[in-house]
């Protein structure tokens, strides 16, 4: 079974970029434009992970998080902030909200595989 991977980033070529990575890479991938949109796809697609930027319209990414792990099997999904925000505080704020992982942009191939390979398929 191919591991599902949902990113959610209001800047279109990175989602893009990302997109064809994970693809390459074997997962199965849904795209969001905001954190609103990524617990819609999120409901229907039911992916193991989430990876969200943290700076999005409508719903930012801690919202979403949030929202993400109040929904039914939302406490088993690995949730992955993808930023730029790199501060301690910014850590510590999307530790609060439920985030397993905080990487800083831009991410390795090699460290994003290392984290993708945490998660069951």
């Amino acid at each position: 079974m191919t591991k599902r991977i949902l990113i959610a980033d209001d800047d279109d070529d990175a989602l893009a970029g990302l997109a064809n990575l994970l693809n390459g890479m074997g997962y199965e991938v849904a795209l969001a434009a905001n954190g609103a949109q990524a617990v819609e796809v999120a409901q229907q697609f039911a992916p193991e992970v989430v990876i969200l930027d943290l700076g999005m319209p409508m719903m930012d990414g801690l919202a979403a998080a949030r929202a993400l792990r109040n929904t039914p099997g939302g406490r088993g999904v690995l949730l992955v902030a993808l930023t730029g925000w790199g501060q301690p505080q910014h850590h510590e704020m999307t530790h609060d909200a439920g985030f397993d992982v905080h990487l800083v942009k831009p991410v390795s191939t090699d460290q994003l595989g290392f984290i993708l390979s945490m998660t069951q398929p």
